[in-house]
């Protein structure tokens, strides 16, 4: 119970990578917040994260919304007394379109999802961290970001944005105490790469054969590399964690 006494908050976490990094701070002792637009997804998230013994609050809500950030981040302070750790995972994939097909409100969709609720996630919760004494934000990219792949160009140009945002916001932050770091997941077991692999297992295919180890990756063994950036890599910021078998290495 390493965190006990911590607060964690976490958007776009009532399924999948969000989720499971929820269940690991629980675990740890850390009381959870979560942001997400599904009520009914939201109320699962919070009935398996207080089976663990941790306390819990959803907020049903839109994370690409400034008002909605701006009012869950001073809730989740109102009610546990701080905000220690923040968790930008809120996000969305593209279709496997050719750039020159792809449609402008698709385009802007997959933006707002993924850059734009990251840009609000750190502009509130930085000084409601800084506020506690300090603590640390993890961002969501991707493998995308570091190596794009073709007809997805949008996703990953918007996971190059998170990659250059975190870096950007770790220099602002660090004199505040405030470690602010991404990771960069591979394949792995959450809803994302599922529906990705099920709707074009030729691609999927490709992809894993491209992650050395040779397998997909477990959504807990990303939660377990957030946990490790926010409570153990005291000295580390600015940095882009690839958590990928290995896919990016070469």
């Amino acid at each position: 119970m390493t965190l006990a006494g911590k607060v964690f908050f976490a958007t776009g976490a009532n399924s999948g990578l969000g989720l499971a990094t929820a269940l690991r701070f629980a675990r740890e002792g850390a009381a959870v917040a979560i942001l997400a637009r599904r009520a009914d997804a939201n109320a699962a998230a919070r009935a398996a994260i207080e089976a663990l013994g941790a306390p819990c609050l959803t907020i049903q809500g839109d994370a690409t919304d400034e008002a909605t950030m701006r009012d869950a981040v001073k809730r989740i302070v109102r009610q546990f007394g701080a905000l220690h750790y923040g968790f930008n995972c809120a996000g969305a994939a593209q279709s496997v379109t050719p750039l020159v097909k792809l449609r402008i409100d698709e385009y802007q969709r997959l933006m707002d999802v993924n850059v734009r609720s990251t840009f609000l996630g750190l502009k509130h919760m930085i000084p409601a961290i800084k506020a506690a004494g300090g603590g640390a934000i993890c961002n969501c990219a991707s493998t995308a970001g570091l190596i794009p792949t073709a007809q997805q160009v949008v996703y990953a140009a918007a996971k190059f944005a998170i990659i250059g945002m975190t870096r950007g916001a770790a220099l602002e932050a660090a004199a505040d105490r405030v470690r602010i770091n991404a990771i960069c997941p591979g394949a792995t077991t959450g809803e994302m790469w599922l529906d990705f692999a099920r709707d074009h297992p030729d691609r999927a295919a490709l992809a894993l054969a491209k992650h050395p180890m040779g397998r997909v990756g477990d959504k807990e063994e990303v939660a377990d590399a957030v946990l490790f950036l926010c409570r153990d890599a005291t000295f580390t910021t600015g940095h882009a964690l690839p958590v990928d078998g290995g896919r990016t290495t070469g």
